[in-house]
């Protein structure tokens, strides 16, 4: 028999060990129970979008709530994020929209879950204005696949009138000051480890607290809302193809949330799937930074100096996509890193990336991009040339020939037949798009790469957050393989999320305000465990 003390003894060793020796505590007998530190009716694990509005939901449905957060503050990849959530025009079309992502993405979906998140969305606008009715809600954009069903009813909204200097420090603001208005405790600094558990019941969680083992009994369940795995290089290499990929959001996301699930035997879903625009490295900066391209004299080629897509038709969020592609001749990724080449107008018109973007280098570390690029020509992130030969030597590009083919072929398209030949990227944009980003969308597509100096940056997949992790109920129930809920674990956000391969942007946001709301309501239902 396992006692306390042995038990106490084991939750030591562990307390500061790799994540990924996250196992569940098992409570045989009543004497093997820990001491608990703390106790609540529904333990929320995460202090992001889903943890604010599981523990929101909980306490509105009259459950006391404790939210325990890894790091030294809230908000997760929602704060360093547009702050945008979608709020469809109608329900039919939303589906219709959604189904065909998953379907021609081959992505695993479930028609219930689907069904409850449309329309669960088309009250999010509602939802967000009653927590702070003195903001004003906008639409910032539209479908980043405008050619699907139902894409047309597509609006990409955030907050305005609110405090908040960017849009995902207002967006979580609004949580914030919520969750503190009906005193909801949060302990930060406090991550938790590993479930405890009596047979398949969930009965509380072992964080780390001051540096000691921290348990916390729930009464009624425990809310896993601790974000993806993007931040872990051994998860994204054990269920992510083409790496290496750089994260964009938070670094704290590293799947805890996910190996504790795991300890309790939960079925997995979408472990492949990863929001991921491209962008750059900046050195002595740990996050990447996303590239939205705003001039037209450029292309992307790959290692080889050659292009290998329609670099404005594609979608933003699904990017990473487009390089991920294994050489099995030469046995490489020749798309990773691959290059952005431009002329000296892009340059000129400003800043290659803007400091009013999203993501964790620029709103947490607080990186700035010069205003003439010099800073960034300086340190060796942007490369420059007098000559696209020079330019290809200079990336390591073994037939410099090849690049000035390629620019030659695009300067002679454009020159001369006022299109691509070879991707089909126009001079200008569809004037029947809707803006997928109101504001940063540019009409100029296209436009020759010929005026010297010449300059390239290396880019890589930079990830927002993966959408993998344990499958769900309607009931944002945790389920093991046989689609059974496991009892007294829920889950909400990134870990597990609704969405496959492809992804449509401000999706993320929605999909945790919609299934924390429904984790938190149901987890508040249950009785008491004894």
């Amino acid at each position: 028999m396992t006692t306390r003390r042995n038990l106490l003894k084991s939750s030591l060793s562990l307390a500061a060990a790799p994540v990924g020796m996250s196992v569940a505590i098992e409570v045989a007998h009543a004497e093997d129970m820990p001491k608990w530190n703390n106790e609540t009716g529904v333990l929320v694990l995460g202090y992001g979008n889903a943890g604010s509005n599981a523990a929101i939901a909980a306490a509105d449905a009259g459950a006391k709530v404790l939210i325990l957060e890894k790091t030294p503050a809230g908000g997760g990849n929602v704060s360093v994020s547009s702050g945008g959530f979608v709020v469809p025009t109608n329900k039919e079309d939303y589906y219709n929209f959604q189904k065909a992502l998953y379907e021609l993405s081959r992505s695993e979906w479930d028609k219930d879950l689907l069904d409850l998140f449309c329309e669960e969305s088309l009250h999010l606008g509602d939802y967000v204005s009653s927590l702070a009715p003195e903001g004003k809600i906008g639409a910032y954009g539209h479908a980043g696949y405008q050619n699907l069903p139902g894409a047309d009813c597509v609006n990409k909204m955030s907050m305005r009138n609110v405090p908040g200097a960017k849009g995902g420090d207002r967006l979580f603001g609004i949580f914030d000051r919520a969750v503190k208005a009906r005193n909801i405790p949060v302990l930060v600094n406090c991550p938790a480890r590993r479930l405890v558990r009596r047979g398949n019941e969930v009965l509380g969680v072992e964080a780390v607290y001051e540096g000691k083992p921290y348990f916390v009994k729930a009464n009624k369940a425990v809310v896993i809302c601790t974000g993806g795995f993007q931040s872990n290089p051994e998860l994204m290499a054990r269920y992510i193809y083409g790496n290496p990929m750089v994260y964009l959001g938070s670094p704290a996301h590293t799947g805890d949330g996910l190996l504790m699930a795991q300890s309790m035997g939960c079925d997995l879903w979408h472990m492949n799937s990863v929001s991921a625009p491209l962008g750059v490295q900046v050195p002595g900066v740990k996050a990447g930074i996303a590239m939205v391209t705003r001039q037209p004299a450029f292309i992307w080629v790959d290692q080889d100096g050659k292009r290998f897509v329609n670099e404005k038709k594609l979608d933003y969020h699904c990017s990473w996509m487009a390089v991920n592609n294994f050489d099995a001749i030469n046995h490489r990724y020749p798309r990773i890193p691959c290059y952005m080449i431009m002329d000296s107008s892009y340059l000129k018109a400003g800043p290659l990336i803007s400091n009013g973007g999203s993501g964790w280098a620029i709103n947490r570390e607080g990186y700035k991009w010069s205003k003439d690029n010099q800073k960034e020509i300086d340190s060796g992130v942007i490369i420059k040339a007098d000559t696209i030969e020079e330019l290809a030597k200079k990336l390591g590009i073994a037939d410099p020939s090849v690049l000035s083919a390629t620019v030659k072929r695009w300067n002679s398209d454009l020159r001369e037949k006022g299109i691509d030949t070879e991707y089909g990227r126009t001079l200008t944009a569809d004037p029947n798009m809707k803006a997928v980003f109101v504001g940063r969308d540019v009409k100029s597509w296209s436009a020759p790469i010929e005026q010297g100096s010449f300059y390239a940056v290396k880019l890589v997949p930079v990830t927002y957050h993966t959408m993998g992790g344990p499958k769900k109920s309607v009931k944002a129930e945790v389920l093991d393989p046989f689609g059974q809920p496991i009892p007294r674990l829920y889950v909400a956000g990134e870990l597990g999320s609704t969405w496959g391969l492809t992804y449509q942007g401000a999706c993320a946001n929605a999909d945790a305000m919609v299934f924390g709301r429904v984790a938190g309501r149901n987890a508040a239902a249950l009785e008491n465990w004894k």
